[in-house]
């Protein structure tokens, strides 16, 4: 491991000097470290200035440094604060005077702006103004705001001005500590319904308008006021045109479970009116309703919504109209994609989140879908009917000729081609999936084939052109990412084809992908290795238990026991859905379908790398794999990752992450001899 990563450094290094020479290098993992771009570009001074996000990475901690900068046309780009104190999420106010942004740094004073969540969550945040023409940033409320920690996901999160700019909406928890005074004094922690993944550390989210100062000094606000009621979290509120009221979506029910990456409770639309707070219930559909855009005249609204309630954790969701009446809301799905319907779809499903403009006029809406790999975008008229129509969409505004390059330290890197690819399964269902080769100069057919299954298994692989295929690629690998059954963007019927047969029609549809990989003279019979991560561990760990094609696979916070899964993980509809039943209920499905009962038949090397805070997918299912592993006497390795949660973010354990799998590929690739 160590030999590798240090040979790989020198290499690196001596390169450098010749990094715009005509030959590009393969991707390296100090490009990790050497990121330097320009980020959230608002255009000030009649387009001659530029304020942005500049993100690279601060080589004392090795960890992404996000600064305020400004260049203009007469000057070099520099930083608008001294010290370059962490800044992100920009907003111009409606009036263009000031800048808002976000950042995790203490008060002027020197005291922290809030409680800290653990650093696995996500990033706790305060809000900041800082004049358009430059200046001193100032705090929203300063050491006396009534609220805690604002949040920065998306689908609780936002911040935003009313239309008028004289208020501003945002989303925060009150900062308290949950426990009485006896549990923090005996220093004990009682279990209390969370949201799991990512939310560790923040309590219930409410909604908070602030009345802004017209001069502001030592702090922005005048008044800082909590809107939504009870305990409950409610998430990205929405202001009416008029900013009378304001929309938030929230599960107000006692079942509270994780929403990351899963959406499929009680979400209703809540209106609230802000001369009296008083709550109006919108919607009262079985399952979501969230992500709702308010029509320019304010008289209706759409949002995503699913009729499944404890669905899949990720489902096809309808687009909703919900009329706002004086006797009532009415609502109703303008093109119901989980119902049988002759003919094709009059449009696709939206995806979410919903743009924030996606109201084009009054009658209008525009919304993103996927079609297997691709996004594509559609629009609808209310007024006509659900078919998708043609419009032209408002085009992305140009870079700013005035924005520095992005990563001006890494240059021209080589890279591997990718390609869209299709096959027959085995019962004759056509899948896809994205190929990337290696380049001409680093390898030719057939070639050492990895195979990473995505995760989910209700996501998708849309694209090869990432650094971490890139990477395994320009090291003379022809990276498989298949889309299997079960996989987005491929309608409702593909989404509920591996419903109770997790490791069935997915691992046949991988398995002939890749004989026909073989078939083509693409792929090597004798070279092939495994790797995912979530979903794709589970893939991972089950492939490896079913057949002995595989040199060495790694399993990356993998789900390897759908009982455990059930009892540990924050997600129980996950197994409750896609196992159609409790652990009590359908024990024997559970067990067969899970990688750990057939550990004692791997053969195959195998990594196994959890992160240690990991809700989604608990490290005690990598633990159980490794002792099994291990007891059976197969050759394996377990690597915990501290301080992470479900996705693996710190650049460090990044880079171990892939020099430890590029190490144990090449330890057990012996070029010839079969396994």
């Amino acid at each position: 491991m160590a030999r590798f990563h240090w040979i790989a450094l020198i290499v690196w290094l001596g390169m450098t000097q010749s990094v715009f020479a005509d030959e590009p290098i393969p991707p390296q993992i100090a490009d990790l470290y050497l990121t330097d771009v320009a980020l959230e570009p608002i255009t000030v001074n009649k387009g001659n200035s530029v304020i942005y996000v500049r993100q690279r990475v601060d080589p004392q901690t090795r960890s992404p440094k996000k600064s305020l900068w400004r260049v203009d046309a007469t000057q070099k780009p520099r930083a608008m604060e001294a010290g370059e104190p962490d800044a992100f999420g920009l907003q111009r106010s409606p009036d263009g005077k000031w800048i808002l942004f976000l950042s995790t740094g203490p008060f002027p004073d020197g005291t922290p702006a809030f409680k800290p969540v653990p650093p696995y969550s996500d990033t706790a945040v305060d809000i900041w103004l800082i004049p358009t023409a430059g200046g001193q940033a100032i705090p929203l409320g300063g050491p006396g705001k009534p609220y805690g920690r604002v949040i920065t996901d998306r689908f609780y999160g936002r911040v935003c001005f009313s239309p008028d700019g004289k208020k501003l909406m945002f989303v925060a928890d009150e900062g308290q500590d949950p426990r009485t005074e006896q549990e923090r004094r005996n220093n004990v922690l009682v279990v209390r319904e969370d949201q799991g993944e990512g939310y560790e550390g923040y309590g219930p989210t409410q909604v908070w308008v602030a009345d802004l100062l017209d001069a502001p000094q030592d702090v922005a606000a005048k008044t800082i006021t909590r809107i939504t009621p009870g305990d409950h979290w409610y998430g990205e509120p929405q202001w009416s045109p008029d900013a009378s009221f304001v929309v938030v979506h929230a599960n107000r029910t006692p079942e509270q479970e994780s929403v990351r990456y899963s959406i499929n409770h009680d979400y209703d639309l809540w209106k609230i009116s802000l001369k009296d707070k008083q709550l109006e219930q919108l919607t009262k559909g079985p399952g979501p309703e969230f992500s709702a855009r308010i029509s320019p005249d304010g008289k209706r609204l759409v949002c995503l919504s699913s009729p499944r309630y404890k669905g899949p954790h990720q489902d096809i969701y309808n687009l909703t109209v919900v009329e706002l009446k004086e006797d009532g809301a009415k609502s109703h799905v303008l093109y119901d994609h989980h119902q049988r319907q002759a003919g094709k779809p009059p449009h696709l499903s939206p995806v979410n989140p919903l743009p924030q403009q996606c109201w084009l006029d009054n009658q209008r809406v525009t919304f993103n879908s996927i079609q297997g790999v691709k996004t594509v975008r559609q629009a609808v008229n209310l007024n006509e009917g659900p078919e998708a129509i043609d419009v032209e969409y408002p085009s992305a505004p140009r870079r700013s000729p005035l924005l520095p390059a992005s990563n001006p330290k890494i240059g021209k890197r080589l890279r591997g081609q990718v390609d869209l690819i299709h096959w027959k399964s085995f019962d004759g269902l056509e899948i896809e999936g994205i190929l990337t080769t290696p380049p001409a100069s680093v390898a030719r057919p057939p070639y050492k084939l990895l195979v990473i299954p995505h995760g989910g298994p209700h996501h998708r692989a849309a694209s090869g052109h990432g650094f971490s295929t890139q990477f395994f690629a320009t090291r003379g690998y022809a990276v498989f990412q298949p889309n299997f059954r079960g996989s987005t963007g491929y309608g409702l019927k593909f989404l509920n084809a591996d419903r109770n047969d997790f490791g069935g029609g997915d691992m046949q549809d991988i398995l002939t992908g890749i004989d026909d990989l073989v078939k083509q003279g693409i792929a090597d019979p004798k070279r092939q290795f495994v790797y995912g991560v979530s979903y794709g561990g589970y893939m991972t760990s089950w492939l490896v238990g079913q057949t002995h094609q595989f040199r060495a696979a790694v399993a990356q916070n993998a789900v390897t026991d759908l009982n455990v899964m059930w009892h540990l993980s924050d997600l129980q509809s996950w197994t409750e859905y896609d196992m159609s039943g409790y652990p009590w209920e359908v024990p024997d499905r559970m067990r067969k379908h899970s990688p750990l009962t057939y550990a004692h038949k791997v053969q195959t090397p195998t990594l196994i790398l959890h992160s240690l805070n990991d809700r989604r997918c608990p490290v005690a299912m990598g633990k159980m794999f490794y002792r099994a592993l291990k007891e059976t006497g197969v050759d394996t390795q377990m690597v915990l990752y501290p301080n992470e949660g479900h996705p693996i973010r710190q650049l460090p354990h990044r880079e171990d992450v892939l020099v430890r799998i590029l190490d144990w590929f090449e330890k057990h690739d012996i070029k010839g001899n079969a396994q």
